[in-house]
């Protein structure tokens, strides 16, 4: 079988022959491997199962900042992912003179024809990252965001409404193109329970939700949902909505076998592979054992797709990531 079909067999419910597989990089990551293999193009040569695109258009402004597409200047003095916001342009809960951008039609088409051009071998996701809460935040600042839910909550449901409406708007784009999946990236969760709580989390977040995956089913893609942390107490919403695959399932705040056993009927988890604790701190030999464990456990009747938690920093030993591919190979 094709990683492609793999996945396939795993969101049917069916035990695949081995259990599809992703590792996604950090760039300090990747560049460490690039060297490691000699060989610029490694990553196109490791197995991965989902070929990914995200919709994040940066622009380098210089002096280690950039202006994400929102018109956001991100500081990125410090490692990091993203970098941290250095002045919220929402400092107010009203709007002024701010207008949201209309999506780059272009730069997506760009990006599902990449996409497509993947699809024969590999699984495909268009990723919309910043859907809905992060977005909200990294416009209007956390603390404020929060705030906003308890005080604002006009304001809050103006600004999550606009959010939703872009994010339709590039669905309609992609849907254009036979991508199978849209992934959207949004982080709920701390190490236990939720940042804004259930109740904001019904009343803000799971209505959009809900809106933005029935938009996506109906044109005939899947629908993948990002969170870190704990988010166990609106899983039942989750499923409810039909979410199909819930990334990235950390190990720390999941019994992820009890979670199998409740929801592994109806959704895939993607993910499992603590880049946490396992990943930077295990012997490489933990590493093989305990990826083998969850691909065994988790892997039963489908519904799992192996993944660290999240693309890999720059803490985990080159080792311990061969380490894994080993265990996902069959070795």
């Amino acid at each position: 079988m094709t990683p492609r079909q793999l996945v396939l067999e795993a969101l049917a419910k069916r035990t695949p022959p081995t259990v599809p597989y992703q590792l996604d990089l950090t760039d300090a990551v990747h560049k460490r491997l690039a060297a490691y293999f000699r060989d610029a193009d490694f990553e196109d040569k490791l197995g991965n199962a989902i070929a990914m695109e995200r919709n994040e258009l940066i622009e380098d402004i210089g002096n280690s900042e950039v202006r994400d597409m929102f018109g956001v200047t991100w500081c990125r003095e410090q490692k990091g992912d993203f970098g941290v916001v250095k002045t919220p342009l929402l400092d107010e809960p009203d709007f002024g003179t701010y207008r949201f951008p209309d999506p780059d039609e272009k730069a997506i088409r760009a990006m599902c024809e990449r996409l497509v051009a993947k699809r024969e071998n590999q699984y495909t996701m268009y990723i919309i990252g910043f859907s809905l809460f992060e977005r909200a935040w990294s416009l209007r600042g956390m603390e404020d965001t929060l705030i906003d839910f308890v005080l604002n909550p006009e304001f809050a449901d103006a600004l999550l409404d606009r959010i939703v409406d872009y994010n339709l708007k590039v669905v309609d784009l992609v849907a254009r193109y036979p991508v199978d999946c849209i992934f959207f990236g949004d982080d709920w969760g701390q190490q236990k329970g939720l940042i804004m709580g259930p109740v904001h989390w019904r009343r803000f977040i799971g209505p959009r939700l809900a809106k933005m995956y029935a938009h996506v089913k109906s044109k005939g893609m899947l629908v993948a949902q990002h969170s870190c942390g704990d988010i166990s107490e609106v899983f039942p919403d989750l499923i409810q909505m039909k979410l199909d695959i819930y990334n990235t399932f950390q190990p720390e705040v999941y019994d992820v076998a009890e979670m199998k056993r409740l929801y592994g009927d109806r959704i895939t988890f993607f993910g499992g592979i603590s880049t946490q604790r396992l990943l930077p701190y295990a012997s490489p030999d933990e590493v093989r054992t305990e990826t083998r464990r969850l691909m065994a456990l988790l892997g039963k009747n489908g519904g799992y797709i192996v993944a660290p938690t999240h693309a890999v920093p720059d803490d985990v030993p080159t080792e311990n990531i061969l380490a894994f591919l080993d265990a996902v190979r069959g070795q």
